[in-house]
């Protein structure tokens, strides 16, 4: 079960960079765009809590 856990928060956390850099140079960063990587950051953090 830990590795589940594992792996989840991984890619949460590799959602949520992700979602950051995949933004254009310049391009600005909108409200939802930060809400949406707060999201799968939170997302990342739980999982990664409950691996345990």
């Amino acid at each position: 079960m830990t590795r589940i856990w594992t792996v989840l928060a991984v890619l949460f956390a590799a959602l949520a960079v992700g979602s950051v850099a995949s933004k254009e140079s310049g391009a600005p960063i909108g409200v939802g765009d930060l809400a949406v990587t707060a999201l799968l950051a939170c997302f990342a953090w739980a999982c990664w809590k409950c691996r345990r």
